[in-house]
C-alpha cells in the first residue's frame, strides 16, 4: 500500500493552494475570453487565432531550459510573485486597450508572448516550490487537492467565463483574469518558507546545467514515458481546441456560453477523478490506476468529436459527455503523474529536469497551435478536431509500454535527497 498523509495541516500549503485557486479561476476565464477577443472583438481568422495561441506558447520552446536553470539557482517564491504581477499588469493593459478600441491582432500577439514567458517562469518555480512546502508523504495529497480545486474551478470558470464574455464582453473578462493573477501574487508573498540557494561555486555554465536536466530526463525511463505521453496529448489537444472554437463559435454559431458549457465537462470529470485519485493510488498503486485513467481520459475526446457530427443539440450533448469522461481520467492521472515527476529526481535538479520536460511537452503546444490553424483552414473544423483527438488517443502508448505499469509505492521511484 502507498501511505498518503494530509497536506492541509501545513499552513504554507494552504496559501499555495489559495494562490493556485485564484490564478486558476482567472486563467479559466481568460482561456475562453482570449479566443472570443480575437475572433469576435478583433475579427481574427482561424489562422490569426492560431498565431495568438502560438505566441502564447512559443516561450515554452524558446525559454524553458534557461528559466529552469534560473529556478534551480534562485529561491522560487520571489520568481512566482514576479511572474504573477507581470501577468496581471500585462492583461490589464490588454483589457484597457481593447475597451479603448486600440487593440490589434499584432498587439495581442505581442502581449501573448510576454504573458507566455511569465507563465513558463511561474510554472517551473511552482513545480519545484511545492515539495519545499510539504513533506514527501503529503505530496500526493497536496497535488490531488490542487488538481481537484483546479478542476472545480474549471467547472465554474468555463461556465462563468461564457457568461462574463456574453454579458460583459471579452475585454472585461480578460481584466478578471488579470485580477486573479494579482491576488495570487499577494497571497504567495505571505508565505514564509526557508529556501536553499546554491552558492556560486556549485554552479557551472547555464548551458552545462541545462544539458544536465535534459540528460536526466532522457535517461530516466519513467520520466521519458511521461514526457512522451504529455507531448502527444498537448499536440492533439491544441488542434482540438482551435477546431472546437471555430466549429462552435463560427460554423455552428452557438456562442461563448455553449463553448463554455462544453469545456465545463472536462472540469466536472477532473474534479471527480482527482478526489478519487488518492484512494486509487492507495488501493491499486501508481502504475495500474495511472495507465487505466490515461487510457480513458485520452480516448474519450475522439468519441466526443465523432458525436459532435450529429445535428443539433444531441451532438453538443455527446461532445460534453465525452469531455466529462476525459476529465475523470485526467483528474486521476495528473495528481499521480505530477507526484512521480517531483520525486523522481533530486531537489537540486528538479527545476532543470522539469524545464526539459516542459520544453518537450509545452513545445508540442506551439506546434499544435500552428497545426490547428492550418488543419482547420484546410479540412474544416470537424475533420480537424478528429485529427487532433486521434493524436490524443495514442498518447497513452508510451506509458503503457514503460516501467510505470509496475509501480506501486513511492519508494520505488523516489530519488535520494541530494544529487
Amino acid at each position: 500500500m502507498t501511505t498518503v498523509t494530509n497536506a492541509w495541516r501545513v499552513p504554507a500549503f494552504r496559501k499555495v493552494w489559495g494562490a493556485s485557486a485564484l490564478s486558476s479561476l482567472g486563467a479559466e476565464i481568460g482561456e475562453l475570453a482570449v479566443p472570443v477577443l480575437a475572433l469576435v472583438t478583433l475579427g481574427a481568422t482561424a489562422a490569426e487565432l492560431s498565431f495568438v495561441r502560438a505566441a502564447l506558447l512559443a516561450p515554452y520552446l524558446l525559454l524553458t531550459l534557461w528559466l529552469g536553470v534560473l529556478v534551480d539557482r534562485m529561491p522560487r517564491r520571489p520568481l512566482m510573485i514576479v511572474a504573477d504581477l507581470g501577468r496581471g499588469i500585462l492583461l490589464l493593459a490588454v483589457c484597457g486597450l481593447a475597451l479603448a478600441g486600440w487593440l490589434t491582432v499584432p498587439m495581442l500577439i505581442g502581449a501573448a508572448v510576454l504573458v507566455g514567458s511569465l507563465t513558463v517562469l511561474y510554472s517551473l518555480a511552482d513545480f519545484s516550490f511545492l515539495p519545499q512546502v510539504v513533506d514527501e508523504p503529503a505530496l500526493i495529497d497536496a497535488n490531488a487537492r490542487i488538481t481537484a480545486t483546479q478542476s472545480a474551478i474549471g467547472v465554474a470558470g468555463a461556465g462563468l467565463g461564457g457568461v462574463l464574455v456574453q454579458a460583459l464582453t471579452a475585454p472585461l473578462a480578460v481584466g478578471v483574469n488579470a485580477v486573479g493573477y494579482l491576488f495570487s501574487a499577494a497571497l504567495i508573498s505571505r508565505i514564509r518558507v526557508t529556501e536553499p540557494r546554491r552558492s556560486r561555486h556549485e554552479r557551472s555554465s547555464a548551458l552545462a546545467e541545462a544539458r544536465a536536466g535534459v540528460a536526466v530526463l532522457w535517461r530516466h525511463p519513467v520520466l521519458r514515458a511521461l514526457v512522451g505521453e504529455a507531448s502527444l496529448w498537448n499536440l492533439g489537444n491544441e488542434v482540438l481546441m482551435i477546431a472546437l472554437s471555430v466549429l462552435l463559435l463560427q460554423t455552428l454559431g452557438y456562442g461563448p456560453v455553449v463553448l463554455g458549457l462544453v469545456l465545463t465537462g472536462v472540469g466536472v470529470g477532473a474534479f471527480v477523478g482527482s478526489i478519487r485519485s488518492q484512494w486509487l493510488t492507495a488501493r491499486f498503486g501508481y502504475g495500474r490506476s495511472l495507465i487505466v485513467a490515461m487510457a480513458f481520459g485520452n480516448t474519450a475526446p475522439f468519441v466526443g468529436v465523432l458525436l459532435a457530427g450529429l445535428p443539433g443539440w444531441p451532438g453538443i450533448a455527446g461532445l460534453a459527455a465525452a469531455f466529462v469522461v476525459s476529465g475523470i481520467g485526467i483528474g486521476v492521472a495528473n495528481s499521480q503523474a505530477v507526484s512521480l515527476r517531483q520525486l523522481a529526481v533530486t531537489p537540486d535538479l528538479r527545476g532543470r529536469v522539469n524545464a526539459a520536460y516542459r520544453l518537450v511537452s509545452w513545445g508540442a503546444l506551439s506546434l499544435g497551435a500552428l497545426a490547428g490553424g492550418a488543419l482547420v483552414t484546410a479540412v474544416g473544423p470537424w475533420a480537424g478536431g478528429l485529427i487532433g483527438a486521434a493524436a490524443m488517443a495514442t498518447a497513452s502508448l508510451p506509458v503503457i509500454f514503460s516501467p510505470v505499469r509496475r509501480l506501486r509505492a513511492l519508494d520505488e521511484i523516489t530519488a535520494p535527497p541530494t544529487a
